[in-house]
């Protein structure tokens, strides 16, 4: 029996794969365009970075010096990393002036804020009282490529991002682990239901067991629960460099070196299991250093960055 390979009429399959191509291009080709023909209008170098911006003068120098802040504190965390010393080019960012102008000339998922693609930075300016946030949290994934070169597993690549980006930033200082509530994904832990019941909040998807967060194997779909897979990433980070007086750290910090993946946890934090129990129970202190109120004359963020 003979196989049709074309169909009766392939003019018409043309057309159609033509249409599919076209609406392609729109949806992908059009952001490249887009920043391809973007163009600064203001150029910063500081003693680390070079911020191509459309953001204004005193704007970008403002991102300029939390990035230094942020270079620094990056720096003195991971001093026993040799590779930190050594001098390194300029590390390249591309600030665009608001949120619209960033999604004209991005291709990424919808969600994104901002993204690390070598060799830039790319985020946008936020008229917040949190401006450099999202920004902030990028730069640390380009600290990890090009500066202490860890190639990690999503876990502790994500985690270490978000340690940082949450972390207060005041009076020219960051912070490490002093929790800014007003940063991603720190909004929404005050708003998860943990049961107390670590099986009972595995069974209603309210938490992903440990071992599918460090291997990024099973558990539910990233991109319908992204913002869980962040909450978990970040609290697990957190829950190395500050648990009972910062027990794990050491330790942690030789898992990162060799990239993160569960042999190396097992091999120097603990079994998963037992260090599951330890991480949910400092998840839900978390959550209520997260809701107590605020003190008088807090100097936290009031206004959220765009989400």
């Amino acid at each position: 029996m003979a196989i049709r390979i074309m169909p009766k009429q392939p003019k018409r399959l043309f057309f159609l794969v033509s249409i599919l191509a076209v609406v392609l291009a729109i949806q992908w080709g059009y952001p490249a365009v887009n920043e391809m023909l973007w163009r600064p209008s203001v150029t910063i170098a500081t003693d680390h970075y070079v911020i191509y911006s459309t953001a204004t003068p005193e704007q970008t120098r403002d991102i300029g010096q939390v990035l230094e802040a942020l270079h620094s504190t990056y720096a003195r965390f991971f001093a026993s990393f040799p590779q930190v010393s050594r001098e390194h080019p300029k590390l390249k960012l591309k600030l665009f002036k608001n949120r619209e102008e960033f999604r004209k000339c991005s291709s990424v998922v919808a969600w994104a804020e901002g993204y690390y693609e070598r060799p830039f930075c790319r985020a946008y300016y936020n008229n917040g009282s949190n401006s450099a946030f999202w920004m902030v949290h990028e730069a640390v994934h380009q600290l990890n490529a090009e500066v202490t070169s860890l190639g990690l597993a999503k876990w502790a690549e994500e985690g270490v991002a978000t340690y940082f980006s949450t972390s207060v930033y005041a009076q020219g200082t960051f912070h490490p682990g002093e929790l800014d509530r007003n940063t991603y994904p720190l909004w929404w832990v005050e708003e998860m239901a943990l049961s107390g019941d670590i099986n009972k909040d595995i069974a209603n998807t309210l938490i992903i067991p440990l071992r599918v967060v460090i291997t990024h194997r099973g558990g539910p779909n990233l991109d319908r629960y992204f913002n869980l897979y962040y909450i978990h990433w970040w609290s697990l980070a957190h829950f190395l460099f500050h648990y009972e007086n910062r027990k794990y750290r050491s330790n942690a910090l030789q898992v990162l070196r060799e990239g993160g993946t569960l042999k190396s946890f097992e091999k120097h934090i603990g079994p998963v299991a037992k260090v599951q129990t330890e991480w949910y129970r400092y998840l839900q202190e978390l959550q209520r250093q997260l809701n107590s109120p605020l003190p008088r004359n807090t100097e936290t963020n009031k206004t959220p960055p765009s989400r």
